[in-house]
């Protein structure tokens, strides 16, 4: 046993100390707690036939435990408690007999009822609005034949109210895909995976596959659940935005400046916004996809071939200039007059 104190008032200036003894303790001896409890109920046991109406029962035991709600006790001789009055979880109407029923080939019947779930408060962002808690339990439907489902019972439900509940938050988890399928499920703050709490209209997606599925060859099922072609391809589309065959993309070499020894760069590509997995100087790929989702040439196309246009008429344009024989100069006349020349020929006259 134990026994404690608490100081009321601190010592002040010339004043006595407490003590410092604040607990006690002292040996007693153990009383063992006992109480009554119920067994399992047994089987459905129908008299004179397969199936249908019948009974069930239990008994009650004498457990033995350390008096913690938690402890689920241990069967002891009845002896024990003798000297208790047959109460359970306080009822004092004990009962060991109930009607039951053993379901006939294509009756629907009721599970048994499932444990009270925990005290749930009214919480908005984590703070209970005070409105107190609730608890529920549920009788599932079993349907053995479908055709008799419209003669079946609906899912029983109980509520009750309780005052213990504690405000959670809710969110939805998800794991790595494998294939085109995934597993979600609801997690609570504490830890605890739960069936409900979760927003339906948040809840990811746990499966992508494709619809129709992508049959054609070389294509697969994206993340967006759309059918699209693997490296090396491009799509086709059809006129309703299905794709319709992958095509293959013509390999384009090109030479490259970096290896001296005449390496090439191989150009076959599938998605230009994808970064190429080769990060090394040798052998890189560049990526070029000409046609877009739609089957149709891309824009940069038109503005290449505008400019390739372009380019050749200057080429032919400046060979033609080149190639053009120039005009002779016209020759000057000489308008200066020839000097007048004498010639000599002995006359005596002169």
């Amino acid at each position: 046993m134990i026994r404690r104190r608490t100081i009321n008032q601190p010592f002040q200036g010339d004043g006595r100390p407490c003590p410092s003894q604040m607990e006690q303790f002292k040996p007693c001896p153990v009383k063992p707690c006992y109480r009554w409890q119920y067994g399992q109920w047994s089987a459905c046991k129908v008299e004179d036939a397969q199936c249908g109406e019948g009974t069930r029962v239990r008994n009650i035991s004498c457990v033995v435990y350390d008096g913690s709600a938690e402890d689920v006790g241990k069967v002891v001789d009845e002896e024990f408690c003798g000297e208790i009055e047959p109460i359970i979880d306080g009822d004092k109407k004990i009962i060991l007999e109930e009607t039951c029923t053993f379901p006939c080939p294509g009756d629907c019947y009721l599970r048994e009822w499932s444990e009270w779930s925990l005290c749930q408060l009214t919480c908005v962002n984590g703070e209970d609005l005070g409105f107190g808690g609730i608890q529920v339990r549920s009788r599932a439907v079993i349907i053995q034949d479908l055709e008799n489902q419209h003669l079946c019972p609906e899912q029983a439900l109980e509520t009750r109210p309780c005052n213990d509940g504690q405000c959670y938050e809710y969110k939805w988890m998800a794991s790595p895909w494998k294939g085109s399928s995934r597993t979600v499920w609801c997690q609570r703050s504490d830890g605890l995976n739960v069936t409900g709490g979760c927003l339906v209209v948040r809840q990811p997606d746990a499966d992508r596959s494709c619809n129709p599925p992508c049959s054609q060859p070389h294509a697969y099922c994206s993340e967006t659940r759309t059918c699209n072609c693997e490296d090396g391809y491009t799509e086709v589309m059809s006129s309703d935005g299905t794709l319709e065959q992958c095509t293959l993309i013509p390999v384009v070499v090109i030479p490259t400046m970096e290896d001296k020894k005449g390496d090439v760069k191989t150009s076959r590509a599938v998605n230009p916004t994808q970064p190429s997995s080769n990060q090394s100087g040798r052998g890189r790929t560049w990526f070029l996809q000409p046609f877009g989702p739609d089957g149709r040439l891309k824009t940069w196309v038109y503005g290449v071939a505008a400019g390739a246009f372009v380019l050749l008429i200057f080429i032919v344009s400046m060979i033609y200039l080149a190639c053009k024989k120039p005009k002779k100069p016209q020759r000057r006349q000489n308008n200066r007059l020839k000097p007048l020349t004498l010639a000599y020929d002995g006359d005596a006259d002169m």
